[in-house]
């Protein structure tokens, strides 16, 4: 070929497949935040997987699961595939082929859980039908609880033998604490009744045996007992409730513990050592006449806080039970802080796991660290008139009882 033929065949016009610009390329639209294709752990093992735009998603678990597996994620055994979220993006599209035969169609942007198989109350419907077949269960046939021991508390606390004032005196509490021991006797016999009759009794006395004359100059003018006789009327009262507890228990407990009211004072100071106690005075006295006729008491015991202490703590069934008063700090909102204090101090309440006290003159019931329970115990004297013109609040008069197991306690009352 020629120069001159060379040169026509570069002037000729281009064939027509090849003058044809090609086609414009479509931008492929932004995927909208929070919809950016991957995989996200969730706890308890699930995987919520977002999955790049695609057909209308299919409409049971087994398209579900072979969506997922297109994506290269393997189901593990165990676990299924849930569509959660579903969404129809018109601004996005796919084309089918190229050319003049390609189609362009919007796309759907789906969300898909990976979730262990059980439990199954994913939705409100599985939720629904769990709770209605633990409803409707068949109760398990009840065997026979395992013999243990089980111990009754009787606390016996603020009496104040010949206090006087707005519910009345001497008379009065006689009465208001004979009601209370009949209550008792009912108490007991109804824990036979349910198949939880204890075995054995614990008096608990919470102490402020009596009014006293010396703590304030009021106590000269609004007693109707003198400090003798005081002290008589706290021993034979208690004697009637140990009576009643030794005449129906094989065992029987008595404790008490050091008070404000029952200490032996000079005016408001207190003289002697925590132990100079008209309450543990008393109760040394009936465990000497118990003493005398061990044929009818001789399953009576008496304990009685160690020389230069004022609580005390009993093994009862199995369960360490702390004695105090209450009067070791200023307000009931204290107690939980100084046992606290007792327990790192060693003292005779540091292995207790219930706590009761008294002072206080109202129930109080109140749960502390791992499992440990304080008891603030209701008073049985006849009214707190100063604390009630003071503070608006009247203490109901009951005896507080509850039963103790190794395990803990149930069955608490205010008779």
């Amino acid at each position: 070929m020629s120069l001159g033929d060379d040169l026509d065949a570069l002037l000729k016009p281009a064939a027509a497949e090849q003058t044809t610009p090609p086609e414009t390329t479509r931008p492929t639209p932004p995927v909208p935040k929070g919809w950016e294709p991957g995989v996200r752990y969730e706890p308890g093992g699930s995987m919520l997987v977002t999955a790049p735009a695609a057909d209308p998603p299919p409409q049971d678990e087994a398209g579900w699961r072979a969506r997922v597996e297109e994506l290269g994620l393997v189901v593990p055994n165990g676990y299924r595939v849930r569509l959660v979220e579903a969404r129809h993006d018109p601004a996005a599209w796919h084309r089918d082929a190229q050319g003049e035969d390609a189609v362009t169609r919007p796309v759907w942007r789906c969300r898909y859980l990976i979730e262990p198989s059980a439990p199954g109350w994913a939705s409100a419907e599985d939720l629904n039908s769990l709770i209605h077949d633990v409803m409707r269960r068949s109760r398990a046939p009840r065997t026979p609880a395992a013999s243990t021991d089980r111990a009754l508390a009787v606390v016996y606390a603020d009496p104040q033998a010949g206090k006087v004032g707005r519910d009345g005196g001497t008379r009065e509490l006689v009465a208001r604490v004979a009601e209370r021991f009949d209550r008792l006797q009912d108490h007991v016999r109804d824990l036979g009744k349910v198949g939880r009759a204890p075995d054995s009794a614990y008096w608990l006395d919470a102490g402020d045996c009596i009014e006293g004359q010396e703590n304030v100059a009021s106590q000269a003018f609004t007693n109707d007992l003198t400090m003798t006789q005081m002290v008589r009327m706290h021993r034979r009262l208690t004697f009637e409730g140990l009576d009643r507890l030794a005449s129906v228990f094989p065992r029987v407990v008595a404790a008490t513990c050091g008070s404000n009211h029952a200490r032996v004072r000079r005016g408001k100071e207190a003289i002697g050592p925590p132990e100079d106690d008209w309450g543990i005075e008393v109760m040394s006295q009936i465990a000497d006449a118990y003493a005398k006729n061990t044929d009818a008491y001789g399953h009576v015991s008496f304990v009685t806080p160690e020389p230069w202490r004022d609580t005390v703590s009993l093994d009862m069934a199995g369960t360490i039970v702390g004695l105090n008063h209450g009067h070791q700090y200023a307000r009931p909102e204290k107690a939980p802080d100084w046992w606290r204090g007792q327990t790192f101090g060693r003292q005779p309440i540091a292995d207790a796991k219930i706590l009761v006290s008294g002072h206080f003159h109202h129930f109080r019931a109140q749960q502390l660290g791992a499992g440990r329970l304080w008891v603030q115990a209701p008073t049985l004297d006849n009214g707190s008139d100063w604390y009630a013109m003071r503070s608006g609040e009247v203490s109901q008069p009951g005896l507080l009882v509850f039963s103790v197991t190794a395990d803990g306690w149930d069955d608490l009352r205010i008779l």
